[in-house]
């Protein structure tokens, strides 16, 4: 009886020992192979290893503060499924969050592989972030860190004719004089002005950070006078490198026509030619900390009269 009674409390006792053991099945940790991330101004790509792909990207924090960032989220086919949206991932795709002067891509491209890459920050100041994972056994977290760019210093800007690039005319409406005369006189006209006279130009480029380096009045270029047969030639005057449109008296400005207005009443306008020329440029620049070379590419849109006129009498 003894025997039988002690041979079911061992009983009892494994089971309540396998039971217990059932119980406090350990769930593996997330485990990433990086848990912060420096990075120079530059930027670039971490990947990142788990031993486990039971986690996901629970949000995105703001180093400075706790506020969530904002961005695009790309399914595995890298399809944009939302917009403008606090960020998260349940499985494989990608994150997106660009500014003008900085920004990050997070992309899981398998259960237990991320990569996080950089642009460029040029905002002035470090730049960070928090990648917030969890799963069943609680949560983890990898710090992003930016360092601010050091600068860039001009080298040099070439212009050449690419893609739909070179001139095109127009006529534009010039002055209206309208006199009322005794006797027919002659009088000093000009037909070249009005209320645009001038020539301008304007940068432009589709690169985020092609002006971001280079204050709007700091670095004098030169500018293209006219091309021909692919060879470009030069303005003596230098220009300034800015996305603001720069205006200048054109060299007809002051060029004066004589009319003869007959006695009593009459009416004359003029009427001059106009060029606009698109070339394209390939800036240069040196990185201040690296001694590298950044090439930016963009367009210049000049405008200018060409010195033809017609001056139109109104009958």
């Amino acid at each position: 009886m003894m025997l039988q009674r002690m041979r079911n409390l061992f009983s009892l006792f494994i089971v309540l020992f396998l039971f217990s053991c059932t119980d406090h099945i350990e769930v593996p940790d997330i485990s990433p192979s990086v848990n912060h991330v420096e990075m120079e101004a530059e930027g670039g790509i971490q990947q990142i290893d788990f031993t486990s792909a039971e986690w996901k990207i629970e949000r995105i924090e703001n180093v400075k503060s706790d506020s969530r960032i904002f961005g695009d989220i790309y399914s595995q086919e890298n399809e944009r499924v939302s917009e403008n949206v606090l960020l998260k991932l349940e499985g494989e795709g990608k994150l997106d969050a660009i500014w003008p002067n900085k920004g990050f891509s997070i992309v899981r491209s398998g259960q237990d592989k991320l990569g996080i890459s950089l642009m460029e920050n040029s905002s002035g100041e470090e730049f960070g972030f928090r990648v917030i994972l969890s799963s069943v056994s609680g949560e983890s977290t990898i710090t992003v860190s930016q360092k601010a760019s050091q600068g860039y210093e001009f080298k040099q800007i070439t212009y050449y004719v690419g893609d739909g690039d070179g001139d095109s005319l127009y006529w534009k409406r010039g002055t209206t004089l309208k006199l009322t005369v005794p006797n027919s006189q002659e009088m000093e006209f000009t037909p070249i002005g009005g209320v645009d006279p001038t020539s301008s130009y304007i940068f432009s480029s589709s690169s985020p950070d092609a002006f971001v380096w280079i204050k709007s009045d700091s670095v004098e270029v030169k500018l293209p006078a006219h091309f021909q047969d692919g060879q470009i030639y030069y303005a003596e005057d230098m220009g300034i490198y800015t996305e603001y449109l720069q205006s200048e008296l054109s060299e007809f400005t002051n060029l004066k026509e004589t009319i003869t207005a007959p006695a009593g009443y009459s009416e004359f306008r003029s009427e001059y030619e106009m060029r606009r020329r698109i070339l394209s440029y390939m800036l240069v620049l040196t990185n201040n900390r690296t001694g590298e070379e950044k090439e930016i590419e963009g367009k210049i849109n000049q405008l200018s009269p060409t010195g033809e006129y017609k001056i139109i009498s109104e009958d």
